[in-house]
């Protein structure tokens, strides 16, 4: 089983309660998220908007209120269930079953992205294949954000051939899953945006715990990310299995 194949299976176990594991279902916490919500939608004001594993929506929820339209992609058909019912009052929001390393079937032409808590599961190895995979579906000068955690104590971890971290996970069941969670420095952020982004914003935020880097993707990017993507694109879709929402 590949490092990607852990990730996705930890996550279909985990998805009956993700919510409440992952704390969208604590007041207190909801509250200490507000700044964050806010800063995003500022972000997002106005876009078409990709997310990338979007899990049950809750950020999506959060940013769509700004957004033109949002489409986001989880390759969990469950957590995509919750996701549509979070969203269900959104008509400018959408959602697919898709695996973010292809992305064969989504639409191009997006002036946005949005990848929170993912860039940390990406095997090193893959990075520069998804980040191209990625950029194919956005138009030039698009805006793009990750955030993702800051290194954190109480869990067990070891290191892989390849360098990733991989980190034991438990459920409240009991069950227990090893998956990459990498914690990249803000140079290799840089390094691996190096070739395709510009005007690159890096920032850590101890209180929240966490990293985000922000930027643009530039022209010569898309155009080259493009190009590899037309050869593997997916058939031409049903008028009800279209993403309007990403349009020009």
């Amino acid at each position: 089983m590949t490092l990607a194949e852990d990730v996705a299976r930890y996550y279909a176990a985990r998805a009956p309660v993700y919510d409440e594991t992952a704390g969208y279902t604590d007041a207190q916490a909801e509250r200490l998220r507000e700044p964050i919500q806010a800063r995003y939608r500022t972000l997002f004001t106005g876009h078409t908007v990709l997310e990338i594993a979007c899990g049950t929506g809750y950020w999506t929820r959060a940013i769509a209120p700004a957004a033109r339209a949002v489409l986001g992609i989880d390759i969990h058909a469950e957590l995509l269930a919750q996701a549509r019912r979070r969203c269900a009052s959104l008509p400018h929001v959408a959602f697919e079953v898709a695996d973010a390393y292809e992305l064969a079937s989504i639409p191009g032409g997006f002036s946005a992205a949005l990848g929170i808590w993912w860039w940390s599961h990406v095997p090193r190895e893959r990075l520069p294949a998804f980040l191209d995979t990625l950029h194919g579906k956005l138009r030039p000068g698009a805006r793009v954000l990750f955030a993702d955690q800051l290194p954190y104590e109480g869990h067990r971890r070891r290191q892989d051939p390849r360098g990733n971290t991989l980190e034991e996970r438990r459920l409240p069941d009991g069950r227990r899953f090893w998956i990459v969670k990498n914690f990249p420095t803000e140079a290799q952020i840089r390094a691996a945006l190096a070739r395709s982004a510009e005007e690159i914003e890096y920032r850590e935020r101890p209180d929240e715990r966490s990293w985000s880097v922000r930027y643009r993707l530039r022209a010569a990017a898309a155009n080259r990310a493009g190009r590899r993507c037309v050869a593997r694109a997916a058939p031409p879709r049903r008028e009800d299995e279209s993403c309007k929402p990403a349009g020009p």
